[in-house]
């Protein structure tokens, strides 16, 4: 258990889920603290746009609940018991930050025995002999699901939103690209909210086989922990 929500929601073992929304507005973070926080599960985390060290330390932040300046701190003045600590939190997460051909990630989760594959964001991941943007993606998420099924994982893609999309509603048609997210993908998550505020909502967008859910945080940018606004449920 993650979150203070009504219903069960879960992600299983097979399931291809989608998180969109805008620039900026915490997309990665969220599904940082959903990873840090399943310390059960091991992750690979393919952060396509973020460099591996900056990853590094915001799961960090995201377990220990300190700041970029504490951590970086530990680093520089603490002991090697202090930083095996901050180390230990996020043993579970494998960073990867080149990004992979399609075809190749198959044997990328066999060697790395992880149950969890997150793929920021969908759009880096590359594939030989497609030009075509719409191709492209059709061929990602296609073998996206594939893999999830055939290696029982589960996948979390992050997408971009389309232009048309940033200034209204996020919907299940709202990611980037054609409809074959829609189409393909188990469950579909939208978080939104206002840049210049720390108040964000992740909301089902559509789901196969849950129900739909709507959560309230606070995105702590000094921390980057999602908190989720206590509600309380009969």
């Amino acid at each position: 258990d993650i979150y203070n929500i009504k219903d069960d929601y879960r992600f299983f073992e097979g399931e291809l889920a989608v998180i969109m929304g805008d620039t900026k507005i915490g997309k990665t973070a969220w599904v940082q603290n959903v990873c840090v926080n399943l310390n059960n599960m091991n992750s690979l985390m393919m952060s396509l746009e973020v460099h591996e060290p900056l990853i590094f330390r915001r799961n960090t932040q995201i377990a220990t609940g300190k700041t970029k300046d504490e951590i970086l701190d530990i680093y520089k003045n603490g002991t090697d018991e202090e930083i095996n600590i901050i180390e230990n939190t996020v043993r579970h997460i494998q960073l990867m930050t080149v990004a992979p051909d399609i075809a190749t990630i198959s044997d990328i989760m066999q060697e790395s025995q992880a149950k969890i594959l997150v793929v920021d964001t969908i759009d880096a991941i590359k594939v030989r002999f497609c030009n075509d943007p719409m191709q492209k993606m059709e061929k990602v998420i296609t073998d996206l699901k594939q893999l999830a099924q055939s290696q029982n994982i589960i996948i979390i893609g992050i997408s971009h939103i389309s232009k048309g999309a940033s200034d209204g509603i996020l919907n299940v048609h709202s990611a980037k690209g054609n409809s074959v997210i829609e189409q393909k993908a188990d469950k579909v998550i939208g978080i939104v909210g206002d840049r210049l505020s720390q108040r964000r909502t992740v909301r089902s967008l559509a789901s196969r086989d849950e129900a739909g859910f709507i959560l309230s945080c606070k995105f702590d940018h000094e921390t980057f922990q999602f908190q989720e606004y206590i509600q309380e449920y009969n």
